[in-house]
């Protein structure tokens, strides 16, 4: 009986043997970086004839070292520069695969050949856009192969066990590379080839269509600057301040609706915009004694004919019994920010914590992201704001306790992928 699990953690594979080391003196010559053992067969007899090679896992040395199990199933190899290398066998239906620090000292490895499997998946750079040319390996390993123009892949003749499988993106510009977790084990399935159940889409550059981008890191004249220089710049009013924040990080403050921030002119970044995304790390520390509402964390708040957004904090309003985080869009033409068409958290909004939110809008459809979650979407009526937009950008200007960071705007709509990946960069 075999079974295949997926889960996507960028976790490096764990091996599957038991190593013992001893200190060789000499520095990193190749005698002194050998890797040697013995291979056996599931039933504990020795495996002669297995091809065992070597590569590193990083660095620069690009040599595939190899050798071939004697009839005693012994091998030994050795690489030429210090490292982390992967070292595996392949002999018909079994193989073997771990990964091996070299610095220096003769390592002893002694390895069980399991059984393998086909793995088959798909690879894409958005939803509709498959990854053609993205490279899917396991690192350091003879296990490799290329996507294709549907976006598919397959890996022959994997050892049963856990993995890391690197996907190497074909446009680091625009999506980043990124590693996959595949747990390979016994179960009822008699097919040949396990398929990853869900598409692996990669995350989406966090600077791609970048907008504006406020880490609050210093403030000049109580003025937080857009790092990136394409938006403008936020002036703090009030008793608004930096404190603590994220990572050791800085973040901006407010106590109450006297204390805001706002960034007068977005130089239009948004104007005319067909999909754009607003994230920020928000931690409300207070939700004050008002009865119900809906209060701005960060948003264009205004009353005109160009279109209008917030992300916002609810509670005990708009059909939900406690508080909630919520995405509220309006085309403007006299229409308002309005609880029907707004995307509303199914999840309680923590107090005293760090969250992640992220509101996307696509051309015709509103979605937000919480912590990495997908919360919920809504349809929208329009699939162009209405252009030259000079309505404010505001951070806060409500009664609430709280601090805000790493607030990032962007003219794309991320998708679920980039928001687990950026909750958990």
């Amino acid at each position: 009986m075999k079974r295949f699990i997926f889960a996507a953690l960028p976790i490096l594979s764990a091996g599957i043997f038991f190593a013992c080391s001893t200190y060789v003196s000499g520095g990193t010559s190749e005698e002194t970086n050998t890797i040697a053992g013995v291979v056996t067969l599931p039933s504990g007899d020795v495996a002669a004839r297995v091809a065992v090679e070597a590569q590193a896992v990083s660095g620069t040395d690009s040599t595939i070292y190899r050798d071939t199990t004697n009839s005693k199933g012994e091998f030994s190899i050795s690489p030429k520069a210090n490292g982390v290398y992967g070292l595996s066998g392949i002999s018909k239906d079994y193989a073997f695969y771990d990964t091996i620090s070299v610095y220096g000292k003769s390592v002893s490895r002694n390895a069980e050949l399991v059984q393998t499997e086909t793995i088959s998946g798909n690879v894409f750079l958005r939803t509709n856009e498959a990854a053609q040319g993205a490279v899917v390996s396991i690192a350091g390993s003879p296990w490799k192969a290329v996507v294709d123009e549907d976006g598919s892949f397959t890996l022959f003749d994997v050892p049963q066990g856990e993995h890391s499988i690197q996907v190497l993106s074909p446009k680091t510009n625009y999506v980043l590379s990124q590693n996959y977790t595949v747990h390979v084990a016994e179960s009822s399935d008699s097919s040949t080839v396990k398929s990853i159940a869900e598409p692996w889409i990669l995350p989406l550059s966090p600077d791609y269509a970048m907008a504006g981008y406020w880490t609050f890191e210093s403030l000049i004249e109580k003025v937080a600057p857009d790092v990136r220089g394409v938006s403008g710049n936020a002036k703090l009013y009030g008793d608004a301040s930096l404190e603590a924040g994220r990572d050791a990080s800085k973040a901006i403050h407010f106590e109450s609706a006297s204390d805001f921030a706002v960034v007068e002119n977005d130089k239009g970044v948004l104007d005319s915009a067909k999909a754009f995304t607003v994230e920020a790390w928000v931690n409300i520390q207070s939700l004050q004694s008002d009865s119900s509402f809906v209060k701005n964390i960060f948003g264009k708040l205004g009353f005109s004919d160009s279109a209008v957004f917030s992300l916002s904090v609810l509670q005990d309003t708009c059909g939900i019994e406690g508080s909630a985080f919520g995405f509220f869009m309006a085309q403007g033409s006299g229409d308002s920010l309005r609880c029907e068409s707004a995307v509303i958290g199914r999840s309680h909004v923590e107090l005293e914590r760090w969250n992640y939110v992220a509101a996307s809008w696509s051309g015709d459809t509103a979605k937000l992201y919480v912590n990495g979650k997908f919360e919920a979407s809504v349809a929208t009526n329009f699939t162009e704001l209405v252009g030259e937009n000079g309505i404010p950008l505001y951070f806060g200007k409500e009664n609430l306790k709280m601090s805000i960071d790493e607030v990032r705007l962007s003219t794309t709509a991320i998708e679920a992928s980039d928001a687990l990946y950026r909750y958990q960069e």
